[in-house]
């Protein structure tokens, strides 16, 4: 058995569930919980100013490079360490949010490249082990998103054309490195037993 310390994505569109899941995950298994944007105290920060009214209005190219300040932050202050001391680590949202939400989403295909130069050069030695791509219907996964508690940010109010074009980005990108998608708008049950199994 592997017993290394192993950094896990739980990642998906408005509403699929990826911070349930990934809290569900982290107490069951035992790892460590955390979440981008945001993650470590600087990066909490640049994620208050992504989820803000001003970023609504920011084209695509600006939330890009946001999106990477906050991510490297998080990976040398808390995704780095915890490896470092042999604990598993999952993550709510990581790069693959990039590339659904600002290059897909957004229709950014110059970002493309870019993105795994950034990726390379960011993430160097701190790459997922493995992503988990929770897919649903848009309008099931807004419908969810507008129940939940809590203020919904300028992703979730944006229209449904946008939000299928979300969906088809994490598709593209599951297949791209090989992530596993999981039917999210299965019996909560089973969506949670199919999400423990790849933990």
């Amino acid at each position: 058995m592997d017993n290394r310390a192993r950094f896990i994505v739980i990642d998906g569109g408005e509403g699929t569930g990826t911070t349930t899941m990934s809290k569900y995950a982290a107490e069951a298994k035992q790892m460590l919980w955390t979440r981008e944007p945001g993650g470590s105290p600087f990066a909490e920060e640049i994620r208050e100013l992504i989820l803000s009214d001003g970023a609504r209005h920011a084209d695509a190219e600006t939330m890009f490079g946001l999106f990477w300040a906050a991510r490297r932050d998080h990976l040398v202050s808390t995704v780095a360490p915890a490896i470092k001391a042999g604990k598993s680590v999952v993550c709510d949202r990581f790069d693959s949010s990039t590339w659904a939400y600002q290059i897909v989403a957004q229709g950014q295909p110059q970002l493309r490249d870019l993105f795994w130069d950034m990726r390379a050069h960011y993430c160097a030695g701190l790459l997922p082990d493995r992503y988990i791509m929770l897919d649903v219907e848009p309008a099931i996964g807004l419908a969810r998103a507008k129940g939940r508690e809590g203020t919904l940010t300028h992703f979730d109010e944006r229209a449904m054309e946008f939000h299928t074009k979300v969906r088809a980005g994490f598709l593209e990108f599951a297949k791209i490195i090989k992530g596993t998608t999981v039917d999210a708008g299965a019996p909560l049950d089973a969506v949670k037993k199919r999400v423990l199994e790849l933990c």
